[in-house]
C-alpha cells in the first residue's frame, strides 16, 4: 500500500535572514488590485461628476 504524505501548512510571514518580511502573494495581490481598480474607480466618478456620461441635449 502506498503510504500518504503529510502537507504541511503554507506559512504567510515568509522571513530573510536579515529579519525583514517579503512580499507574499497575498500583499502582491492587495497592491495590484488597488493600483489597478482604485484609478479606474476614480476615473469614474471624476467623469460622473463632470457630466461626461449625461446625454448630450
Amino acid at each position: 500500500m502506498a503510504s500518504k504524505k503529510s502537507k504541511k501548512k503554507a506559512d504567510f510571514k515568509v522571513m530573510d535572514p536579515a529579519g525583514e518580511q517579503k512580499t507574499t502573494p497575498r500583499t502582491a495581490k492587495i497592491v495590484l488590485f488597488l493600483f489597478g481598480v482604485g484609478p479606474l474607480l476614480l476615473m469614474c466618478l471624476f467623469l460622473f461628476s463632470n457630466g461626461f456620461f449625461n446625454s448630450p441635449g
